[in-house]
């Protein structure tokens, strides 16, 4: 059923202010990513290697409070966070000594004789190594290359070399640009959050897949006419012919996101933040980046 019916929004008139747009976010990006080079970006335990210990109180627990006590004991480096709704706290640190386990044994009995009228156990204990981290971190880095090569290839195939060229550059700006918005709200970089961003790779190819199909079928209705339409108008109306479809799968998808950000707890808040970013990314992407290029690399041809 199409609830956007007969459209004709000039999308590609607009690509001057896109492509404005795009190139802040793909220089905050790029930004980003050279401080994670640089390692001073704020990049989670899972790729720096440290350690994640949750505590459950029997009665309410203030943040602040053991900050306060656990900075007054040396334990500068340290994360706390509160979860909503519970007596919990999580405390994170990244790799400051060689043996792991007597540190969060340290923070654990700080802690706990701190607080001893507010008892507290042990609901989880992760430790990860620094070179674990740093494998984790390199394995991540080359996924992503994997992949974005891997869609050049299978859009090559399915279509032509230029609509492949056009996916990589889009799907390479929806990383970027997404990265963008992870230094804009100053997002920590942790396996979850390079997890979402290659979901949102693939969800973003699926989205030019299914624009890039419907212009190569007008492409060919044009072909086998005698009269010629303007390459900028064929896009511009295949843009607008899938325009439903484009909006009711990002809706839906939105959806369930946000009720992942709202209800999934504070685990997966990152999660689901940069996964609702990537779905926005990647529809605009479709329609305002990677379609516009591919007409430049019709000219250019």
């Amino acid at each position: 059923m199409e609830f956007i019916k007969n459209t004709n929004f000039n999308f590609i008139g607009k690509k001057k202010y896109s492509f404005v747009l795009s190139s802040i976010l793909v220089v905050l990006g790029l930004i980003e990513l050279i401080t994670m080079i640089l390692g001073t970006a704020r990049i989670g335990i899972d790729f720096t290697g440290g350690l994640s210990l949750q505590l459950s109180f029997q009665h309410k627990i203030s943040v602040a409070d053991v900050r306060k006590e656990l900075l007054s004991k040396g334990f500068k480096d340290v994360k706390i966070v509160k979860i909503k709704g519970k007596n919990d706290i999580i405390i994170q640190t990244k790799a400051v000594a060689k043996d792991l386990n007597k540190y969060t044994d340290e923070i654990k009995t700080t802690v706990q004789n701190a607080f001893k009228n507010n008892p507290s156990k042990v609901l989880n204990n992760e430790m990860i190594g620094p070179s674990v981290g740093k494998k984790l971190a390199k394995d991540a880095i080359v996924a992503i290359i994997i992949s974005i090569i891997a869609i050049i290839l299978y859009i090559t195939w399915r279509f032509e070399f230029r609509f492949g060229l056009a996916a990589a550059i889009g799907l390479a700006h929806d990383v970027l640009a997404l990265m963008g918005i992870i230094f804009i709200f100053q997002k920590e970089i942790t396996l979850l959050v390079i997890t979402a961003i290659l979901t949102v790779a693939g969800y973003s190819l699926t989205d030019k897949v299914v624009v890039f199909d419907r212009i190569r079928e007008n492409l060919k209705k044009r072909a086998e006419k005698t009269e010629q339409i303007n390459l900028n108008d064929l896009v511009n109306k295949s843009i607008n012919e899938v325009l439903t479809r484009t909006v009711v799968t990002s809706l839906t998808v939105i959806l369930v996101v946000l009720s992942l950000f709202f209800l999934g707890g504070i685990v997966l808040h990152d999660f689901a933040f940069t996964l609702l970013w990537g779905v926005l990314i990647g529809t605009y992407s479709s329609i305002f980046i990677a379609s516009p290029v591919m007409i430049m690399l019709n000219e250019n041809k």
